[in-house]
């Protein structure tokens, strides 16, 4: 990492001190020579080390074009940082993302803290998961049947808001019957504070044991945690565990929740069939209108992955199956929520003009026995939102060929061959790293070169790939390797990123890379994640981070010049064009293969100056 240098430097004599010394050229400076001095000074010692800058006669965009997409997790700064107020967290989160922009990185999610809310006005209630069943209910038409049948996740039902804690509590009534007797699972409030923010250790986990047939659980429950404002509330067919094991089948019936007034603080508790008519969402989008107008006119941001619903997702190791409003793909209702939910989705980002930057990141790294359920979803989506952007962190395999229009490969899974036709086709190439690849490969980590980050975009262009992604980049600690959340991983002191999630038990380290998700740190101050009072600072950035800026502006220093060439290039003598032109090639001297390549930074200095040099020439015709 690169701490700021805020105070004096108190320095053992006879050791080295780099210093890391950035400059920042406002927009409009006349291009020229600048001189200036590094002055250092300590008790009977002063020196000067002189400073020289060229500034070129022309600007870089405040957008870049390559296509950045980045992890980046606000809770885990807020928590690191010990913040414990709205205010605090906004404040905070300015400063990380205008840390990002000037970084020309774009973060997964630019708007963590102004979500659009979904609701459906002509509905019940708005209870998400489960399967309304007409074979097994207490009472009416169907029930609510919840089933957990995966050894790695654990299903459940929520209702769709959080509901206001009201004075002298609740009374909380429903119908369950277990599908085999002696059959545990829990009921659960999550609660919240005056914040919004889930109260961690705080829930109100009620245990129930099932004998098989129908029967009532009737409870007043008028003791809530201090602090408490409201709590989310969660059906489960299983007791929860972190990695999901148990399994198990609950039906829900007849469900209602009351204040001692007598009051009815949640709808749609019989769970009847739903209307077809009534499928309808109405989405408000003004807050998270603001924040994203933000992100992309003030922060320059040139992607973000939008959160849509209703696809189910997961990964090579787990997946959630599609679902909407309790209702399964195939259904009638499935099918009528889904598509008036995406068509107004599309519509909206058409009318703000964002389709261009929004994309659908739902399934993660596929294995081939996954393709088929990708496949189906993106066909889904094609059908009924053909606008939105369809990315997949995969390679092109036949079985898939239709449904991404964005394809991410991990970097040494690239083939041009195989590329060559989906781009004329008109698809799009973005890649990534992240515990893969290894050596010899231009990747992410803390021991390697520190010219791989910058290299990775110079064989970005030379390929033709139009974007980057990288999975995380403030991953400061593992759940697993450091189970007890009170004490995480100091990134200062350890600098592994350690396994988390994948069914890794806790107190298990096992590693993915130095680094690998790790591009910004906490300040020194949050260093350890228990700060004595809150730190308002934003992150602290590393050389990988400065690196990766400089070869995204290396990346569009290729645009330019390929633009200006192409609009003014006739004017220029024919020789002069030509050496212009060989400019757009990648040398040898800085990379030819995907593992090969520069480990000294000097030829890419030399080969960037001859560029910026190229661009004044045909800026001034």
């Amino acid at each position: 990492p690169l701490p700021p240098l805020t105070a004096p430097l108190d320095l053992p004599a006879g050791r080295n001190q780099p210093l890391w010394i950035r400059v920042n050229v406002p927009k409009a400076t006349p291009p020229g020579e600048y001189t200036g001095a590094v002055r250092l000074s300590a008790s009977g010692y002063q020196a000067e080390v002189p400073l020289r800058l060229r500034v070129y006669g022309f600007e870089l965009p405040d957008r870049m074009t390559v296509t950045t997409a980045f992890g980046f997790s606000p809770n885990t700064a807020f928590q690191y940082q010990g913040l414990t107020t709205a205010e605090q967290r906004r404040e905070v989160l300015a400063k990380y993302l205008a840390n990002y922009s000037a970084h020309h990185i774009s973060p997964y999610d630019p708007a963590p803290l102004d979500a659009f809310q979904v609701n459906w006005p002509q509905l019940q209630g708005e209870w998400q998961g489960g399967v309304r069943d007409p074979a097994e209910k207490h009472a009416g038409a169907t029930s609510l049947k919840l089933v957990d049948d995966s050894e790695k996740t654990t299903a459940s039902a929520a209702y769709g808001q959080p509901i206001t804690i009201p004075d002298g509590g609740v009374r909380f009534r429903f119908w369950y019957k277990t599908a085999a007797p002696n059959h545990p699972f829990i009921v659960t409030f999550n609660h919240h504070d005056a914040d919004g923010r889930w109260m961690s250790g705080r829930n109100n986990d009620m245990r129930l044991v099932g004998n098989g047939q129908w029967q009532e659980f009737d409870r007043t429950i008028t003791a809530f945690p201090p602090g408490a404002k409201r709590f989310q509330l969660t059906l489960r067919p299983v007791l929860w565990s972190e990695e999901g094991a148990t399994t198990g089948t609950v039906w829900f019936d007849d469900l209602s929740l009351t204040s001692a007034a007598g009051e009815a603080l949640v709808k749609g508790g019989d769970f009847e069939p739903l209307a077809l008519g009534s499928l309808r969402p109405s989405i408000d989008w003004s807050q998270w209108d603001q924040a994203m107008t933000r992100a992309i006119d003030q922060y320059h941001f040139n992607s973000f992955r939008f959160p849509l619903q209703g696809l189910g997702g997961g990964t090579f190791h787990a997946r959630v199956e599609p679902s909407l409003l309790g209702y399964p793909e195939g259904t009638p209702e499935y099918e009528a929520a889904f598509t008036h939910y995406v068509q107004q989705v599309e519509a909206h980002l058409a009318e703000k003009g964002w389709l261009d930057e929004a994309y659908i990141y739902w399934f993660d790294e596929p294995d081939p026995k996954d393709y088929e359920f990708v496949a189906n979803g993106f066909r889904k989506l094609k059908e009924k939102a053909p606008g939105l952007r369809r990315m997949l962190t995969e390679q092109p395999e036949p079985e898939l060929l239709g449904g991404p229009n964005i394809w991410c490969p991990v970097s040494d899974a690239f083939n041009a061959e195989t590329a060559r036709p989906r781009m004329a086709a008109g698809e799009t190439f973005w890649w990534y790293v992240c515990t893969g690849p290894k050596a010899p490969y231009a990747t992410l980590f803390i021991d390697h070169p520190g010219t791989e980050m910058r290299v990775w975009l110079w064989q970005t262009w030379q390929r033709g790939i139009e974007g980057i992604l990288v999975w995380a980049s403030n991953y400061w600690s593992s759940g697993a390797a450091y189970p007890d959340a009170k004490n995480p991983q100091n990134p200062y002191e350890d600098p592994m990123s350690w396994v988390s999630g994948y069914d890794t038990p806790a107190g298990t380290k096992r590693p993915w890379g130095n680094g690998d998700g790790r591009f910004v740190y906490p300040p020194e101050a949050a260093a350890d994640g228990r700060p004595a009072q809150p730190v308002l600072d934003g992150p602290v950035d590393s050389i990988r981070w400065e690196m990766l800026r400089d070869g995204i502006e290396d990346y569009e220093n290729f645009v330019i010049l390929k633009r200006l060439l192409a609009e003014r290039g006739a004017s220029l003598p024919a020789a002069e064009r030509a050496r212009f032109e060989a400019l757009l090639e990648v040398p040898a001297s800085i990379t030819t293969t995907a593992t090969a390549f520069t480990k000294d930074p000097a030829p890419l200095t030399a080969r960037r100056e001859e560029m910026l040099a190229a661009i004044e020439v045909l800026a001034k015709r």
